[in-house]
């Protein structure tokens, strides 16, 4: 939270990220956690023995209690942003650190099994059944019990956490597919003032009572905007404008562990309707594929500060979301600004950055793309679009774009270019062992798919 401690800090968090990038492959993140994380909300089976897991970690949560290495009560460790997501370090049991992503919409903190989580030889726990977004059955999942997470100088100690093994996980196919080792869910949140400095990628974990003059000093350029903290996650209002004409109050998630930048759901609000120009997507979550049509909004609207031109995720089955919510505000919406979360108080402060009004467009490409240890794996290719027409296929590892080499802290820029104006992006890939390289063109995939009665 403290200010000139968080510029102290940049020249050596530049150092610890640079050796994090040396260290390399493997390390992350996601989308996951449509992730994963949404992945938290647990789901409580019928089994007698399931229900007793079920309260043992609930319990075990609710009692986790905080722990400083040094007088302070306040820390700040640097992280990377890959593909949208916000990977930080994070020790387990005393570890050597891990890549965890930072998941304000996750219920639970997750270990994912990757090569680094199974050097840990955690000792599990029950199984328990996780809810996650898609078609297929919910995967099964262990409680790890008594467990301590540490992150700088602060830590938690005797939190139990949920381990996905990898035939639970239909998000990767291998552990070279795994890009992170684990989620950061809402426990850290409810026992700490968490500010997001996304211009210096830093955070700053403060115990709450430590926070209050910061807070009350934060200055003319911050916003103050409620939350509702309900199941431990936070709720905000907004104002969105779908199309010209058609302004929405809607009530959202606040989720730095969604890639995107709104996703909603029509049939959780009665003035939401589907979009008749749209692109359809198809993507994986936890438990399976997920589907929605994707359209381009006319504004968002965060307190006084208005952003346009966003690309919004419609769902198309499902009704009301958890709590009432209507949709998701992500990452594409959030790292436009610097935020301070506080739980305690229920409240979310905010303050444009650098990247404030950067244009977001939706992809022309039709590749679906994920980090991969190798470069960018596509996992999917949109009927109808340019990908499809060219000779790239499901399964290819796309290695290089305009000459520049794809890898965990490149895949946005590519992605960004996928989505860009231009009439073509040059993509060099490995498919079978060989390479290729070639002009991939680019066209608008946003149509009048379902136009509206005369």
């Amino acid at each position: 939270m403290n200010h000139s401690k968080t510029a102290n800090h940049d020249s050596t968090a530049k150092t610890r990220l640079s050796a994090g990038k040396a260290g390399g492959a493997i390390n992350r993140l996601l989308e996951l956690l449509a992730w994963l994380c949404k992945a938290a909300a647990l789901a409580i089976p019928l089994s007698g023995c399931q229900l007793v897991n079920m309260a043992r970690f609930s319990y075990a949560n609710a009692t986790a209690t905080r722990d400083w290495a040094g007088e302070e009560r306040s820390t700040t460790v640097p992280f990377r942003m890959i593909d949208n997501h916000i990977i930080l370090p994070v020790r387990v049991n005393g570890s050597q650190p891990l890549n965890f992503v930072l998941d304000s919409g996750a219920g639970a903190s997750v270990i994912i099994d990757s090569r680094s989580s199974r050097a840990l030889q955690l000792k599990m726990g029950g199984e328990i059944a996780v809810s996650g977004t898609g078609t297929g059955p919910d995967p099964t999942a262990h409680i790890v019990p008594d467990t301590r997470l540490s992150l700088g100088e602060a830590s938690l100690e005797g939190l139990s956490v949920i381990y996905l093994p990898l035939e639970a996980i239909p998000f990767f196919d291998d552990l070279d597919h795994v890009y992170f080792d684990g989620v950061i869910g809402t426990s850290f949140f409810t026992r700490f003032v968490v500010e997001i400095n996304y211009d210096l990628q830093l955070l700053t974990f403060t115990e709450p009572s430590a926070a209050v003059e910061q807070l009350a000093n934060l200055g003319s350029r911050w916003r103050e905007i409620p939350l509702q903290i309900k199941s431990g996650l936070p709720y905000m209002s907004a104002r969105v404008t779908p199309k010209p004409g058609q302004s929405v109050d809607v009530k959202l998630l606040v989720d730095t562990g969604f890639r995107g930048s709104l996703s909603l759901t029509p049939a959780s609000h009665d003035d939401l309707d589907e979009p008749t120009e749209y692109l359809e997507s198809i993507d994986q979550g936890l438990s399976g594929d997920v589907t929605s049509r994707v359209s381009m909004s006319e504004s968002l609207a965060l307190a006084d500060y208005q952003l346009s031109g966003l690309p919004i995720g419609y769902a198309l089955a499902g009704g009301e979301r958890e709590n009432g919510s209507n949709g998701i505000v992500g990452n594409e919406v959030l790292q436009q600004f610097n935020l301070v979360f506080d739980y305690a108080n229920e409240r979310l402060f905010l303050t444009p950055n650098a990247s404030f009004g950067t244009r977001v467009n939706a992809d022309r490409s039709g590749l679906q793309i994920r980090p991969h240890v190798a470069g960018a794996i596509i996992k999917g290719i949109a009927p109808g679009s340019t990908g499809q027409a060219s000779p790239l296929k499901p399964g290819d590892i796309i290695t290089s774009f305009d000459d520049m080499p794809v890898n965990y802290q490149s895949i946005a820029e590519l992605k960004r270019a996928l989505a860009s104006e231009r009439s073509s992006v040059k993509l060099c890939w490995l498919s079978a062992a060989t390479n290729h390289c070639q002009d991939l063109p680019l066209a608008n995939r946003i149509t009048d798919n379902h136009p509206p009665n005369p």
